[in-house]
């Protein structure tokens, strides 16, 4: 399944849990991330603090939580060496 059509589905089931809201899902965290690229979680956080994908950022302190915007996916999944 491609990388689009698993951030609208992600963004279809937060539209469903919530749907009075009108802020769309701007940032992804670590796990879903991870769950999206299939790869450990550790090394997505890693990859924010190297800037590999580049845009993530964190909402306050030095220990808050990582958040990743879907431009830092598309980025990181385009300067991805091919396996």
């Amino acid at each position: 399944m491609s990388l689009r059509r698993r951030l609208a589905r992600v963004s279809l089931m937060d539209d469903y849990k919530f749907p009075n809201t009108i802020l769309s899902k701007r940032a992804f965290t670590p796990v879903e991330v991870a769950e999206m690229l299939s790869e450990p979680i550790r090394t997505i956080v890693i990859h924010c603090r190297t800037q590999a994908l580049k845009g993530a950022y964190k909402t306050g302190g030095r220990t808050s939580p990582w958040r990743i915007p879907p431009s830092a996916i598309d980025y990181y999944q385009a300067h991805q060496p091919r396996q």
